[in-house]
């Protein structure tokens, strides 16, 4: 197929509907899940790279994640439910994956000091060379956010960065609301509150999700797929 052609048909599955798009799985449409992988990788990666240390590890598990709700499709309860339940597969496979790597990471609150003027002398940068310095200050918020504590971790992904309620971050995480709401309390105390509105006012985009890495979790996806689908014929 050639590359206009794959970029065509991508177009028009993440055209269809989720409904369609499930519709079409069910029915033996392999292929079909691609356009389910590409509408929500960006939200899977974000909830699974809250929980492990790296991105390849964020990668890994989501390809993991993508694979467990494939099998389990037919237990969807109903369309509206796929975001939620898709996160919790992800989030799941990300837990275990940290599990076996046996790893936690914490920080100081003092070690965000330099973070924080940093920020604080960038974030009114209106010239030419704004969009190199936000790209810096995001890699910057990225490494520190990364040091967080891994319960602080992904629920400042959600809420901040992914912009989830509280009521889906306690769903997608299985916390309390309460706890939810204390523990963004205390990520944003050791971020600082310059990071938290620097997140929403500047246009700064974490943990991106697109491209190479994108096509990669599809294509590895839907190979091993394609493969267990020729072992059972």
């Amino acid at each position: 197929m050639t590359i206009a052609a794959q970029q065509l048909k991508t177009q028009t599955l993440m055209g269809c509907s989720d409904a369609e798009l499930v519709t079409r799985i069910l029915q033996g449409e392999t292929n079909a899940y691609e356009g389910i992988m590409r509408r929500y990788n960006q939200r899977l990666f974000r909830v699974a790279r809250g929980i492990v240390n790296s991105d390849a590890e964020a990668m890994d598990a989501i390809q993991e994640a993508y694979i467990k709700a494939y099998e389990q499709l037919e237990r969807l309860q109903s369309i509206p439910a796929l975001p939620g339940w898709l996160s919790r597969i992800a989030r799941n496979e990300a837990l275990q994956l940290l599990r076996r790597n046996q790893r936690n990471v914490a920080m100081a609150p003092e070690e965000l000091e330099s973070v924080v003027e940093l920020t604080a002398m960038t974030k009114n940068d209106n010239g030419p060379d704004s969009e190199v310095a936000n790209k810096q200050l995001g890699q910057l918020l990225e490494s520190n956010i990364n040091q967080l504590p891994d319960s602080f971790r992904s629920v400042f992904i959600l809420r901040a960065i992914e912009q989830c309620s509280v009521r889906e971050t306690a769903e997608i995480l299985d916390l309390e609301e309460a706890t939810v709401k204390t523990r963004l309390f205390r990520a944003n105390a050791l971020l600082q509150k310059q990071l938290s509105s620097h997140l929403s006012e500047s246009g700064v985009a974490l943990y991106e999700f697109a491209g190479h890495r994108c096509d990669a979790v599809v294509r590895g996806v839907l190979a091993r797929l394609g493969h267990r689908d020729k072992e059972e014929e």
